[in-house]
């Protein structure tokens, strides 16, 4: 399996509406080798990070560069303080 862990800062009041953004499943070709997510709503402050799995690596770089993404991407970026920080790379098992 291959992803990313991305850590972002939502806007004071904004939160629950990233959240929400995030929640829904993709669609479209972003769909494709799709595993699943996590989001992790931090204790203090307004963090939200987010855990996505795919398939394998071609099937998460085919959802990096669907254009669909990039529309829903610009609607998340309203609701951030910044620009998200991201690490992709490869999902393993514990031992």
């Amino acid at each position: 399996m291959y992803g990313t862990i991305g850590r972002m800062r939502a806007k004071a009041g904004q939160r629950d509406a990233l959240i929400g953004m995030m929640s829904a499943p993709p669609a479209g070709a972003a769909a494709n080798g799709y595993r699943g997510s996590y989001l992790l709503k931090a204790d203090e402050g307004d963090e939200v990070v987010v855990a996505v799995m795919y398939e394998d690596k071609d099937a998460y770089f085919a959802m990096v560069h669907d254009p669909k993404t990039d529309e829903n991407f610009d609607r998340i970026m309203e609701l951030l303080v910044e620009e998200p920080s991201w690490t992709d790379g490869e999902w393993v098992a514990p031992a």
